[in-house]
């Protein structure tokens, strides 16, 4: 195809999407080598697939080996600090064997006021006690009792733990279980959906989660690709601060 002026401009043909539960959103899609469009993210979700950087394989998202690991993970992670902390964080209480006994918030905290090893140095973790308590408790819970098995009743029971909201509890769920009925709807993704088109930029995570939630999944289906697959593509890469390349 020849990408000339017109082509560039030509803002592809006019999609419905229908969100469970919501009124239908009609967008432009775009077209797959338009940086930044609703088809663009599609494309680069299929091209990840197809050339193994997305390797089709069960768990292919997970952190953890388990679901005690994967709320670890995921709890120590998040909101107002860098994905690297988080991940330190995690190993160091995973390598100290918190995650497979009965353990107190205290321990935990021990372990995340330590200089953590990061690459070749260390990082400092910011809410060791606030994070402890939160993941003592999660991990309490889940020894006593058997969850869920299925992505949404397992999501609504992560949200009964405190420190667990719906971004956290649909990325647990969609981590551990490889799950397309969820979606986890971060700073990254947001933003990558008002560019699309897809989100307005007036609704909020905080006050419109649901909505965003199911408009992502409309999104994910009208594309033909796993909402789990594409929320992962786009937040490495908006979280990378660069578009993934342009297509061909």
């Amino acid at each position: 195809m020849t990408r000339d002026a017109p082509s560039l401009r030509d803002p592809g043909p006019e999609v419905v999407l229908s969100p469970a539960g919501f009124p239908d959103r009609i967008l432009r899609w775009g077209h797959g080598w338009q940086v930044g469009t609703a088809a663009y993210w599609i494309a680069v979700t299929e091209n990840a697939i197809s050339d193994g950087a997305l390797p089709i394989t069960p768990g292919r998202h997970r952190i953890g080996a388990d679901l005690a690991e994967e709320m670890a993970a995921c709890l120590l992670g998040g909101y107002g600090l860098p994905y690297h902390v988080g991940l330190a964080a995690f190993e160091a209480v995973r390598a100290e064997g918190l995650l497979q006994r009965p353990v107190t918030a205290h321990a935990i905290e021990e372990v995340l006021r330590r200089p953590l090893p990061a690459g070749p140095g260390t990082v400092r973790y910011r809410f060791p006690a606030q994070r402890a308590r939160y993941l003592a408790t999660a991990l309490t819970r889940l020894r006593a009792g058997t969850p869920p098995a299925s992505a949404r009743a397992l999501r609504e029971w992560l949200l009964d733990l405190p420190g667990i909201g719906p971004k956290t509890a649909g990325w647990i769920v969609r981590n551990h279980l490889g799950s397309g009925e969820v979606a986890v709807i971060d700073i990254h993704v947001r933003r990558a959906g008002i560019d699309a088109a897809v989100f307005d930029p007036s609704w909020t995570s905080a006050r419109h989660y649901d909505l965003l939630e199911a408009l992502f999944l409309a999104w994910a289906r009208h594309g033909g690709v796993s909402a789990a697959d594409l929320d992962a593509v786009v937040w490495a890469g908006r979280a990378a601060r660069r578009p993934a390349a342009p297509l061909s």
